[in-house]
């Protein structure tokens, strides 16, 4: 999402009709000055918690909207040993930032695959990113396969060489 202000109108219009609700049934005014209270602290810790978050990597698994996405270009990976893999992937109009629980053999496969992808002159590839699966017989990252080299003329408009000191 690029922008949260949009949210934040429809979080805090929700919140102010939970609001009216409460001070309508609270009985004494040291009820209503609180819910009053809690409600203009709330506003604005609510607008700045999920900004904060914007430039921070998002687990995969809080990526709960778009988890049918079947494969993801993975265009950077950080690794922090025992702590997280880090990527950058896209699979959307712009890249996202990731955060993946440390796992040796998937860091393994994914070195792997971007060594593959760095020598074909192609981009890594992770597939079922946001799915949460115990399976780890099938390989999630790999390399997409060389392009293919362009046909050659069949017409045998190849060009001869003609010495320029040379008569034809």
């Amino acid at each position: 999402m690029e922008s949260l202000t949009p949210l934040f109108i429809i979080f805090a219009a929700l919140t102010l009709m939970l609001v009216l609700v409460a001070l309508r049934w609270a009985r004494n005014g040291r009820g209503r000055t609180f819910i009053l209270g809690l409600f203009a602290l709330m506003l604005p810790v609510a607008y700045a918690a999920p900004a904060s978050l914007l430039g921070r990597a998002k687990p995969v698994t809080m990526e709960w909207l778009n988890g049918k996405v079947k494969e993801a270009t993975v265009l950077s990976a950080t690794f922090k040993e025992n702590d997280a893999i880090y990527l950058t992937l896209l699979w959307r109009q712009a890249p996202d930032l990731y955060k993946l629980p440390w796992n040796q053999k998937m860091a393994e496969q994914l070195q792997q695959a971007m060594r593959e992808a760095e020598r074909n002159g192609t981009q890594s590839v992770m597939k079922l990113p946001f799915e949460q699966s115990w399976d780890d017989r099938e390989p999630r990252f790999y390399a997409l396969p060389q392009p293919k080299m362009p046909d050659k003329p069949q017409d045998g408009g190849g060009v001869e060489f003609q010495h320029p000191g040379q008569r034809t």
